[in-house]
């Protein structure tokens, strides 16, 4: 069978702990969307096990809930079958760069584009779909992907950044770890910011919190240069607030029709909970630490400097669709 060629491919992407995977894998209980499932992170050179997840189409009790990542998950639910984020396919098909480097300036060479091109294509023709859509946190990388994918949707997903950086130094891929001590990924941090990380003493809540900020101002420069009409951001607290609303608006974004699947999945499948409040329970001395950060990059989101509960913008945000 001919493979057709993969059209308007989402990502979403986002700095770790903004909640992604809630808002992508609701968005991916529809069924004519595409994703990558945990069984081809073992075999990235057979995407044909992606055959497995049609299974949750017909028996959507196969599909993998979301649950607090604090929370321990039974074996039965280990084995279902749901998105992952899939960084060995990744690097397979891009190499290690992606994993480690911010991206910036890269593009894909004309052998990595072919080859992603192939891998999403075959994907949507084994789990019969008409488009694909993944997740992606850490550097947007929205340069390097629209050289592979030059007509692709973007969602970024954005959560005020003390309660991102409280977040990641409380979870295990962070604390006690190299990440607490070093840049998670080349190139993300400059000199400057180095500079007053280590005028701090170097805390590791400082280092996330210049991530958090270094992460949102290149996604949103890349997005400028290279998909101004097909970049989208959402708020983690306004999908908590209206998870059903929200993923009816990206879907609209993205040109697809609103489904009931991922509201069954919401309804059924799903614990929501909003998790700022504790994460941004603060001390004096790190208030004035993340005002002396990111204190501007707060305003500027509207964290910081607006009337409690305040928000006047729109479920989803294209700043700058028409520019």
């Amino acid at each position: 069978m001919a493979l057709h060629e993969p059209s308007r491919p989402i990502f979403v992407v986002g700095v770790p702990r903004s909640g992604t995977t809630v808002v992508f894998n609701c968005f991916a209980a529809r069924p004519d969307v595409a994703w990558f499932p945990q069984h081809l992170n073992r075999v990235p050179r057979w995407p044909s096990v992606t055959l497995l997840a049609r299974l949750v189409d017909r028996f959507p009790s196969v599909r993998k809930s979301i649950r607090r990542s604090d929370h321990s998950r039974r074996w039965r639910e280990k084995a279902r079958i749901g998105p992952v984020e899939a960084y060995p396919i990744w690097e397979h098909y891009a190499g290690s760069k992606f994993l480690y480097e911010s991206l910036l300036g890269v593009r894909p060479t004309a052998d990595e584009s072919a080859g992603l091109r192939r891998l999403v294509s075959k994907l949507q023709r084994y789990q019969g779909k008409d488009r694909f859509a993944t997740k992606i946190t850490g550097p947007a990388r929205i340069g390097f992907l629209t050289g592979a994918f030059p007509d692709a949707f973007f969602v970024n997903v954005i959560r005020d950044g003390r309660a991102v950086s409280r977040s990641l130094t409380k979870v295990d891929f962070f604390k006690d770890t190299w990440r607490e001590t070093s840049v998670s990924w080349e190139g993300v941090l400059g000199d400057v910011d180095l500079d007053r990380w280590q005028a701090l003493g170097k805390p590791p809540l400082a280092l996330a919190a210049l991530q958090w900020q270094a992460l949102i101002q290149a996604a949103r420069g890349e997005a400028k240069a290279h998909a101004p009409d097909r970049y989208a951001e959402v708020r983690y607290e306004d999908f908590v607030a209206d998870p059903h609303e929200m993923i009816d608006e990206i879907a609209r974004f993205c040109g697809l029709p609103v489904r009931p699947e991922p509201h069954e999945f919401l309804r059924a499948r799903v614990e929501v909970r909003d998790m700022n409040r504790r994460s941004v329970d603060l001390s004096p001395s790190e208030q004035s630490m993340f005002d002396d950060l990111i204190g501007v990059e707060l305003a500027e989101l509207g964290y910081i400097g607006g009337e409690p509960g305040e928000r006047e913008r729109p479920l989803l945000s294209r700043p700058f669709a028409g520019g």
